[in-house]
């Protein structure tokens, strides 16, 4: 008959090494962005729940600036806009070769901001997970608009 092994140093001890809002900070800005991450940020006292909310908050803030740089182009490369009713407006209108490169450019833009609504699933997954086991995973891509304290 085998005696149990004792806990090894790496199992995780959520009440006193990792407060529970430092591991569901990430499940928590997946719906609710900057501002779920960028509260717990602001409330928390136990730095590795400010570490986790300051990368979770740095990939949404990066979320954020490229959702919003994705509809400026978008926009500046539209020649109509459909509004509500059906009327249209004529948009901004641009020389030729810059309309060719905004509309490009919206295209690149929105199919990256794509790839990263889908990622950000993926990472709040595998950033939940790093932070049950004890590290605060910075998401890849993400900007440091945070930085460390």
């Amino acid at each position: 008959m085998s005696t149990p092994s004792p806990p090894s140093d790496q199992s995780p001890d959520l009440l006193n090494q990792r407060p529970l809002a430092g591991i569901a900070v990430h499940l928590l800005a997946f719906p609710t962005g900057i501002f779920g991450a960028g509260l717990v940020y602001l409330l928390a006292s136990h730095e590795f729940t400010r570490a986790n909310a300051r990368n979770a908050l740095n990939w949404h803030l990066s979320l954020t600036v490229l959702l919003i740089a994705t509809l400026v182009v978008f926009f500046l490369g539209a020649d109509e806009i459909e509004v509500s009713g059906g009327a249209t407006i004529e948009a901004l209108s641009l020389p030729a070769p810059l309309n060719a490169l905004f509309s490009v450019a919206a295209i690149v833009l929105g199919l990256s901001l794509g790839i990263a609504v889908l990622l950000n699933f993926v990472f709040a997954v595998v950033a939940t997970a790093k932070a049950i086991f004890g590290t605060a995973w910075k998401y890849p891509f993400a900007y440091p608009f945070v930085g460390d304290d």
